[in-house]
């Protein structure tokens, strides 16, 4: 990765690769170009392409497949809504819209394509091609934003966001391997591992 911090971080990968995180926030992963393939501990998988959004639940084990285009580096950004923030947010919330009726969406999905979502994620741009770090009153206003545009999008990111319990758990032998850095660590494909998922 380029560029990483607790909360958002960027990527940019030349060559087909792989790599295996822990996702403790639910994030959010937005490709600039290239591709972008993913697979959970629950057996939930999707492929992102260039210009969409997809959104990791907290507590995923995953496994990352990135293809850069012939003429481009596979680039995205992550950024997490960390378990405090989305804590304290809730408390913020009217109680009619706190209400859960409508069931969660699942841990690891596209998002529907949106100008807000788009607009997000071009906005980090300045941060990307300078190497500045957001201030943290900058990021908390990003977050916020990012909540609300989740919320006005679908109701089930209510339920999906502040369910603190979680629905997609740690396979066993997910929770025996050595622990990954909060780093994500791209390695390049070997020739007999495929160059992306089914």
């Amino acid at each position: 990765m380029d560029k990483v911090q607790n909360t958002y971080s960027f990527g940019s990968v030349c060559t087909d690769s792989y790599a295996r995180h822990f996702f403790s926030a639910h994030s959010l992963v937005y490709l600039y170009s290239g591709q972008l393939h993913l697979r959970n501990q629950c057996g939930e998988a999707l492929s992102v392409e260039r210009g969409e959004c997809a959104f990791i639940g907290r507590g995923s084990y995953s496994h990352l497949y990135a293809e850069p285009n012939t003429d481009a580096p596979c680039r995205m950004a992550f950024f997490s809504l960390t378990r405090h923030f989305l804590c304290e947010f809730y408390q913020t919330l009217d109680h009619a819209r706190r209400e859960m009726f409508a069931e969660p969406l699942s841990a690891l999905h596209l998002l529907p394509h949106r100008p807000e979502t788009e607009s997000f994620f071009h906005s980090l741009l300045p941060y990307i091609q300078s190497g500045r770090e957001l201030s943290e009153e900058v990021l908390r206003l990003k977050m916020i934003e990012i909540t609300c545009t989740l919320l006005d999008t679908d109701k089930r990111y209510v339920p999906t966001l502040f369910d603190f319990s979680g629905t997609c758990r740690m396979n066993l032998l997910d929770l025996l391997r050595k622990e990954e850095d909060a780093e994500i660590k791209w390695r390049k494909m070997p020739n007999e591992l495929y160059s992306k998922l089914n």
